[in-house]
């Protein structure tokens, strides 16, 4: 129902985070990495030079091999049947403080330029505080 005949867009930007096990190769729980997924139709837009410039502009593809399951594959799944341009965006580690920075900076540098995504003052303090007293483990299958 949320891509089909009642909303119908032009291009959708989906966010994911990869789980290790769904991912062919290592990875550090030290590092922060982006890929991302992308339908035909964007594909073919990018191709053809029609309106839009990429999302996600320089951004390596998720790896052959490894693994998207859960919401966002199967919104991704729906963009591509319905012929919809679309990419997913996936990010490691699964949760914390280095992987929000780069998915802003990534929203911020590609999609959204013109938005102030910063934060002022005492909404600056009650997120590091919100990210400090994060329960990871029970919160890792929310981040989308």
């Amino acid at each position: 129902m949320l891509i089909g005949e009642d909303i119908v867009p032009e291009r959708v930007l989906i966010s994911d985070s990869v789980q290790s096990r769904n991912f062919r190769g290592k990875l550090s729980v030290d590092e922060t990495l982006a890929f991302k997924l992308e339908t035909s139709a964007e594909r073919r837009g990018l191709a053809d030079g029609s309106k839009g410039s990429p999302l996600l502009n320089g951004l390596d593809y998720f790896p052959s091999g490894s693994m998207i399951d859960g919401f966002p594959a199967a919104l991704l799944s729906r963009c591509q049947m319905r012929n919809i341009k679309g990419t997913l965006c996936v990010s490691w580690p699964e949760f914390g403080g280095s992987v929000v920075a780069l998915i802003k900076s990534l929203l911020q540098k590609s999609v959204l330029p013109s938005l102030d995504l910063s934060l002022k003052g005492e909404s600056e303090h009650q997120y590091a505080k919100f990210i400090g007293i994060m329960d990871h483990l029970f919160d890792s299958d929310l981040y989308t």
